[in-house]
């Protein structure tokens, strides 16, 4: 009994390296989906007792025939017969079982390269009992449970139990067996759809995803990133400034840096001795003036009066305050300067330029300094 069990074994595992290797060289190769077949097997069958004669087990080689109806279902008659020794008598008692089932395939799921199966199955086992002794027939009732695999276009191999229930003495039988069948007119099994899994839902698969972390509803490329149409590196769900020039340098929020620096522009406007009426030189640079405040739109104007030292100090502070003030004025009525934009302050003779001792010296000293005051940006671009 060990020796035939170790056989059967070493078939089961025979069986299985071999449509292995075949089936790892043709991988696409699947159970069809419909056929007829008609094939081999040998099983092991255990009896749970069987009256004084006390059979334990006995391998049963047979043939069988079915037909795959359905992707889902099939049908199957099964037939097998040996001779097999009772423990206590002298005689050889034949088995013969004799089946039909139906099986469920769950032709969806892979198992190791299998499809998996289960059933129903109902029929009998008869024992022809050489002696004298006659013949015992008994119903069977069970399950069964197994692997199929196709090899060889027209193969399959099919691997399963049966625990089955007889009438005699509410015994339980099992059965173990390896079957080869040929498939005829066989309808081979429609190519599965390779499951295609997107995490992230933004229609690119995880197999080219290189943005795997892409927000839900967010546009992407064919990769799955995020678009970037100004091409700055900050995805256009990001940035806030997305028509930045090509090779800006960007901050966070996709908006170009700028270098930041401070302006200061100042310019002389010279008076007549005692005078703050402006000279027709000092007209012109007027224009220069008001060019400045358009170019820096945020920039303000400081006008400082000044004076030589002529006369007393009382009179020269009201001096350089009025000059300062004709010269705003002039800005604010000639060129629609915003008077806010300009502050005056009279200096007097306190901060000279120049020698008050000479004539040339006190003239430079005569004078309204134009200071403006603004904060520049420059746009950065990458090296």
């Amino acid at each position: 009994m060990k020796t035939r069990s170790l056989l059967l074994s070493s078939a089961l595992g025979a069986a299985v390296l071999f449509t292995g290797s075949v089936a790892t060289a043709d991988a696409g190769h699947q159970v069809p989906e419909s056929y007829s077949y008609f094939g081999a097997h040998v099983s092991e069958y255990w009896f749970d007792k069987h009256g004084d004669n006390r059979f334990r087990e006995v391998t049963l080689p047979g043939i069988q025939a079915g037909v795959r109806f359905h992707p889902n279902w099939s049908g199957q008659v099964w037939w097998e017969r040996n001779d097999t020794q009772g423990k206590y008598t002298p005689y050889r008692t034949y088995v013969g079982v004799i089946l039909g089932s139906a099986r469920y395939h769950f032709n969806d799921t892979n198992f190791l390269g299998f499809e998996p199966y289960a059933g129903l199955t109902a029929g009998q086992v008869r024992f022809d009992h050489r002696g004298g002794n006659g013949r015992d027939e008994e119903a069977l009732v069970g399950v069964e449970f197994g692997l199929q695999r196709g090899f060889l276009d027209q193969w399959v191999l099919d691997l399963g139990a049966r625990p089955m229930w007889t009438d005699y003495d509410d015994r339980v039988d099992g059965e173990i067996y390896a079957a080869i069948n040929l498939a005829f007119g066989a309808k081979p099994a429609a190519p599965k759809e390779p499951e295609i899994i997107d995490s992230d839902g933004d229609g690119v698969p995880d197999e080219i995803d290189q943005c795997p972390d892409t927000p839900a509803g967010v546009a992407v490329d064919s990769v799955g990133c995020p678009l970037d149409s100004d091409g700055d590196g900050v995805p256009d769900y990001l940035d806030q400034c997305p028509d930045t020039p090509a090779g800006a340098l960007v901050d966070e929020n996709g908006c170009q840096k700028v270098l930041e620096r401070d302006v200061r522009e100042t310019l002389y406007l010279e008076f007549e001795l005692s005078k703050a009426d402006l000279t027709d030189e000092s007209i012109e640079q007027l224009a220069q003036i008001d060019k400045l405040l358009t170019q820096y739109p945020d920039a303000k104007l400081e006008l400082e009066g000044h004076s030589d030292s002529t006369g007393s100090v009382a009179f020269n502070e009201k001096l350089s305050s009025q000059r300062a003030a004709a010269v705003k004025d002039a800005l604010v009525e000639r060129y629609g300067v915003d008077a806010d934009r300009i502050s005056t302050v009279g200096k007097g003779p306190h901060e000279p330029i120049a020698d008050n001792s000479t004539a040339e010296g006190r003239a430079q000293n005569r004078r309204v300094e134009v200071i403006l005051r603004a904060t520049a940006e420059e746009a950065l671009f990458k090296n």
